[in-house]
């Protein structure tokens, strides 16, 4: 690798304060930060770029991602023949191969867009592990993976039969957790409720589906087999659940009242927001997002109570991170800085506070804050350059000049945007 040395800096390290280091140099040897500091003189044989008085700050981490999708609005998300031929052709031998395809192009693009580090949530047939595996191996450039394979809930459960595999019988839950070993994963994803999009009945978007027998089983082989668990969750007596059994991420989540509180704390759990999805989809017309009435407006709910929680969450000590659900209608492989965006706008938080989310906090949820997460001596060389300062705008996310992900250099990073897609969000703002 070569070494470099990025100069004339505005460092924004990170860490929850609104601090830059003004006129800044970071030297970078063999991927890894080698010092920050105003105050260097660049050695011999680094490769010298100059920032001008742009701002370098960590590269971003996205907590949930399905890697598989463009964020297109399609009815076919909603069931019917075409999906079911669409499932059928990912799973046979000529479709792993383009569904590999998608996932190397979006996890690119999420790279271009600033995102270093993503943590998916449920693909279809290994896609995720086979793609992580060319990154880790060198073969292509591409942002830090951590990956489940397809998600695991009950029969009928959310994703079931699409990114995710079922059974009600617990034993087969457990072998499930195994076979996802034998390929190599890095967490286990769970759906313990429903979503807004399989909802049955209007305001109550997370009806629970995985019994505490099926979650408990599940949670106890992967704990025993070293993983960590995360579990697609949108109702309060869904986090119950899945707190009581074992889950160590509640994703998407609900209202917390004082018991559910005391769970998050006694299980060091942590609370993921995201707002991606559900903010436009009840915000946009049907014409629009091709959803029907009633999955609107739980989207409304779920965005409420989603709110709700995460506040009362923050208040008590409980870690918030943020994912933006990529592959939902309207969420695109570069929304993680909309999503940033949107948790200092309804959550009450600063800029500041939002940038540490996005960043070092979920490298922290990961525990990979060792590693990553901020520009600190001895971190893997995750950064990005934008022109205008995030803590007074952090709609300067939107727009990257240069990324580098674990060392490796992105000098002019392309994201390839659909503008219709940004037209409609850009509309609600």
């Amino acid at each position: 690798m070569a070494k470099y040395a990025f100069i004339h800096a505005n460092i924004i390290d990170g860490t929850d304060t609104d601090n830059i280091m003004e006129a800044g140099t970071v030297l970078v040897n063999e991927g890894i930060i080698e010092k920050v500091s105003s105050k260097i003189a660049v050695p011999a044989g680094y490769e010298v770029i100059d920032v001008d008085g742009r701002y370098l700050l960590p590269g971003m981490i996205n907590l949930h991602a399905h890697l598989f999708g463009t964020g297109k609005p399609s009815k076919n998300l909603g069931g019917g023949k075409n999906q079911e031929r669409i499932l059928k052709f990912i799973n046979s031998p000529l479709g792993k191969p383009v569904i590999d395809s998608m996932v190397k192009n979006h996890v690119r693009q999420a790279l271009n867009s600033g995102v270093t580090t993503i943590r998916s949530s449920g693909d279809f047939v290994y896609s995720d592990v086979r793609v992580r595996n060319l990154i880790n191996s060198g073969r292509m450039i591409g942002p830090r993976l951590l990956v489940p394979g397809a998600a695991i809930t009950c029969v009928g459960g959310h994703g079931y039969g699409t990114f995710a595999v079922g059974s009600d019988d617990p034993k087969e839950l457990q072998k499930f957790v195994q076979e996802r070993k034998d390929h190599g994963v890095d967490w286990i994803k769970i759906c313990v409720t429903g979503g807004v999009m399989d909802a049955k009945v209007k305001g109550e978007p997370g009806i629970v589906r995985m019994t505490p027998e099926q979650t408990k089983a599940t949670c106890d082989k992967a704990h025993e087999l070293g993983y960590r668990v995360a579990s697609h969750t949108e109702s309060s007596l869904g986090i119950k659940v899945a707190l009581e059994n074992g889950v160590d991420t509640i994703e998407h989540g609900s209202e917390l009242d004082d018991e559910l509180v005391s769970l998050f704390l006694k299980r060091k759990a942590a609370f993921i927001v995201t707002s991606s999805p559900a903010y436009p989809l009840f915000k946009l017309p049907s014409s629009v997002t091709k959803l029907n009435e009633l999955c609107i407006y739980n989207s409304g709910v779920l965005f409420e109570h989603m709110i709700k929680g995460a506040k009362k969450a923050l208040e008590n000590g409980i870690p918030v991170g943020l994912g933006t659900d990529e592959s939902c209608p309207l969420v695109t492989p570069y929304s993680m800085a909309r999503e940033i965006h949107y948790f200092a706008k309804f959550y009450g938080v600063s800029n500041s506070f939002a940038l540490y989310t996005g960043t070092l906090r979920n490298a922290k949820i990961l525990g990979i804050d060792k590693e990553t997460g901020s520009i600190e001596r001895g971190k893997s060389a995750d950064m990005i350059v934008v022109k205008d300062n995030p803590l007074e705008d952090l709609k300067a996310l939107q727009h990257v000049d240069i990324v580098m992900v674990r060392g490796q250099l992105i000098a002019k990073p392309e994201v390839k945007h659909n503008e219709q897609i940004d037209e409609w969000l850009d509309s609600i703002e």
